[in-house]
Order: C-alpha cells, then sequence, then structure tokens
C-alpha cells in the first residue's frame, strides 16, 4: 500500500476522503495561521490494497508546497513517500504500521527569480508565499516502483524502490 502525506482539507465537514474512515476528524485538524482555517492532514495513495495494478503505467499525485518569501527562495524540497503493508484498510492517517520508504528531493537552486516570481502569492496571514505546485509520479513494476518528483515540468530524483 502506497500513499503520501499531503494536506487534503479544510476541516472535518470538508474532508475530501472516504468519511466511513475517519472516526473523530477533530483528533487531526489543526488551525492553519496562514490560510486562517482548520486543516486535516491526510494520506494519499497511489495505489490501494487488493487493486490491478498496470505495470510501466506512470500514476501522479499533485500537490502544493508554501515557501514563505520573507525565508529567501527556496533551494530545494523534499517529499517523503510512505508504506503500509500491514493495515487491511488504507487508513487516512498516519499510525504505527506506516512507515517511510523513500525521500524524494527536488534542487530548485537553479530557478531564477523569473521562474519563483509567478509563484509567488498572499496568503490569508498577510504574508507573501512561493506557491510551488509538483507532482510525484510512481510507476510500477514486478519487483519495484519507481518514484519521480515534478516540477515545473522537469523531472528531478528519481528513486527506485526495489521489493526482496
Amino acid at each position: 500500500m502506497f500513499r503520501i502525506r499531503t494536506t487534503t482539507a479544510k476541516s472535518k465537514t470538508n474532508y475530501l476522503g472516504n468519511k466511513d474512515d475517519v472516526t473523530n476528524m477533530t483528533v487531526y485538524r489543526y488551525w492553519s495561521e496562514k490560510h486562517q482555517y482548520y486543516k486535516v492532514a491526510a494520506m494519499r495513495w497511489f495505489i490501494r490494497k487488493g487493486e490491478a495494478v498496470q505495470e510501466n503505467k506512470p500514476h501522479a499525485i499533485s500537490f502544493v508546497r508554501d515557501h514563505l518569501v520573507s525565508n529567501g527562495e527556496p533551494k530545494s524540497m523534499t517529499m517523503n513517500v510512505l508504506v503500509d503493508s500491514d493495515s487491511l484498510n488504507a487508513p487516512v492517517h498516519k499510525g504505527d504500521s506506516v512507515r517511510k520508504l523513500v525521500t524524494l528531493e527536488a534542487d530548485f537552486t537553479h530557478l531564477s527569480q523569473a521562474d519563483l516570481a509567478p509563484t509567488i502569492t498572499m496568503r490569508k496571514d498577510g504574508k507573501r508565499y512561493y506557491e510551488i505546485h509538483g507532482a510525484i509520479e510512481a510507476t510500477f513494476y514486478s519487483a519495484s516502483t519507481k518514484y519521480v518528483l515534478l516540477y515545473q515540468g522537469k523531472r528531478y530524483d528519481t528513486v527506485t524502490a526495489e521489493y526482496v
């Protein structure tokens, strides 16, 4: 089972996942000063246990990351791919059975100010952020999975997880 931890909801009433998978969303919600509303961190899946997988066909999960402009230009970004091979049903939140499979990293030092300027946005907290849109692409093979971090049409840090 593969999933990635990303923020997918504003509040428990706006949760984007399966409502039956969640027993008490208020435990997981937190106040986002930046967005000025409650958010819930939830994992999104590349594939679920028992699903048919088409080999050699990439599956992408998109994400958005913010980087505070006052902290300078973003130099890099990392993203963890998590795995849970023990749970019968896909957990929405990270538990004891979830572990890190691979870490992907994108080096942004080559991005110019002209590349980054269009990504600047003002959040509800009154601060400016670089809004980084990207995706993780997973391609499944019989004994491994290849993960690629995608940003602005470029491929970064391909990592292959082999299964023995």
